[in-house]
């Protein structure tokens, strides 16, 4: 692939030199450079196609993709408007658009241009799947999941959509579909760790924590996640096995000891529930930390605490959030 792009690169140079006024090779060169994610080179190609031709809308597109990819979100928003206002009805421009206005967390009009984009492309299964995402962010599961039922329908081999529904029903508490749905991703797609990882959660969720360990195992083999790590501790611990060497082993993979590696710490012994709450910064982490707690708790069988804890989690985690759902569950298990 980056052989084939360097060459189709030599052969767009020497047509700029045969004819350095024409838009055309600059603009292809510009999707050659953003393929290798060259994306500097992509824009400073893009830009001489805008110059050369000012309502060439897929120079605009282009340009918007790449200030997308570098994180330049306002630019390229500005340019897909540009893109849409020459070509209207181009599904595409609508699409990305939603994604940088989703990644600015301006999730209404994110769904907005997805909306219009599945106007134009009534087959565009992408925009269904992100709009799907877009709603499960904003907590309306229901209407996520029929956008990704959508998207099956259009492409039933891809695994994508299979496993991010398989998320909403874990975050609705429906575990029995979030299984199957998991299992179903994997069918599709054998080494996708974050598939593996909602397959033990979920499992995990609804008792069955022999499964949960072995899914978890998979996921922390094809990707250090502390997640699958942490989640991988408990349901190790629920089947009465010794899991501190492992989870030990495990975080010393880990690239960074920013949060929520303190949880492994207290889970090791290294640090205590006060001092685990502690080093949680955010609102979010302080909901995560009350649920890791709380299972530190059940684990050591402090039923009293492990339910105040728990019920923190579930009073003060957004339920968009995969502890919301296992504090949830473990409640219902601990109550009498």
């Amino acid at each position: 692939m980056k052989g084939e792009l360097d060459r189709a690169i030599a052969d767009y140079d020497k047509a700029m030199a045969l004819n350095p006024k024409n838009a055309g090779p600059y603009y292809s060169r510009g999707n050659a450079y953003r393929a290798k994610s060259d994306f500097d080179r992509a824009i400073a190609d893009y830009n001489n196609a805008i110059a050369r031709d000012p309502k060439k809308a897929t120079a605009y597109f282009g340009r918007g993709v790449a200030h997308y990819h570098k994180g330049d979100l306002d630019q390229a928003i500005a340019d897909y408007d540009q893109a849409i206002a020459l070509d209207p009805k181009d599904a595409d421009s609508y699409v990305t658009r939603g994604n940088a206005y989703k990644d600015k967390g301006d999730l209404d009009r994110a769904i907005a241009d997805y909306d219009k984009g599945i106007v134009l492309d009534p087959k565009n299964d992408a925009a269904y799947i992100m709009r799907g995402i877009t709603y499960q962010d904003k907590g309306d599961f229901d209407r996520a999941i029929a956008d990704y039922d959508k998207a099956i329908t259009l492409d039933p081999k891809d695994a994508e959509p299979h496993e991010i529904r398989g998320l909403a029903y874990y975050l609705k508490g429906d575990l029995d579909r979030a299984v199957a749905d998991s299992r179903k991703a994997l069918e599709l797609q054998p080494e996708d760790d974050d598939a593996w990882r909602l397959l033990g959660m979920a499992h995990y969720a609804a008792d069955d924590f022999k499964s949960a360990s072995a899914d978890l195992l998979r996921a922390i083999e094809l990707k250090d996640d502390v997640y699958a790590m942490l989640f991988r501790f408990l349901a190790r611990s629920r089947t009465g096995e010794a899991a501190e060497a492992e989870l030990e082993a495990n975080a010393g993979r880990l690239k960074t000891t920013e949060w929520p590696f303190a949880v492994t710490e207290l889970y090791l012994s290294k640090r205590s529930p006060a001092a685990t709450l502690a080093a949680a910064a955010t609102p979010e982490q302080r909901c995560e930390a009350q649920f890791y707690v709380g299972e530190w708790h059940v684990l050591k069988g402090n039923r009293a605490d492990a339910e105040i804890a728990l019920k923190a989690a579930v009073d003060t985690c957004p339920k968009t959030f995969v502890e919301y759902t296992a504090a949830t569950a473990e409640l219902k298990r601990i109550k009498p």
